[in-house]
């Protein structure tokens, strides 16, 4: 999907460039969270020690290597995790919507 793509899908294309690149930034930290978060739940305790020490040591290029060595398909996990945190991005978007044009609380239609 083309950052275009994104901007429409999310529906934050009449938003100024700078909010925009601050909300894919901060879309970009969820998915890395989240992403980390889902590999950390498919370590075994050893790997998740040589991971943190690895985190620790600040250096991404050795953590990146590690992760992808623990998961063949690492890219299409990663990948996959992305397209399900933009999908409820949308999801969450297309709901307060509804809301509003029901005239709901939109924390109703969010299930909050």
């Amino acid at each position: 999907m083309t950052t275009e793509e994104l901007i429409q899908k999310l529906g934050i294309d009449k938003v100024d460039p700078e909010t925009q690149k601050l909300l894919l930034d901060n879309l970009a930290n969820v998915v890395a969270t989240r992403v980390m978060a889902k590999v950390s739940e498919r370590l075994s305790d050893e790997d998740l020690d040589q991971l943190n020490t690895l985190i620790d040591q600040n250096d991404e290029g050795a953590v990146e290597w590690f992760v992808k060595s623990k998961f063949e398909n690492y890219d299409e996990f990663a990948a996959k995790i992305e397209e399900e945190v933009i999908e409820e991005l949308a999801e969450n978007k297309r709901a307060l919507e509804k809301a509003y044009e029901n005239g709901e609380s939109p924390a109703t239609s969010l299930n909050l």
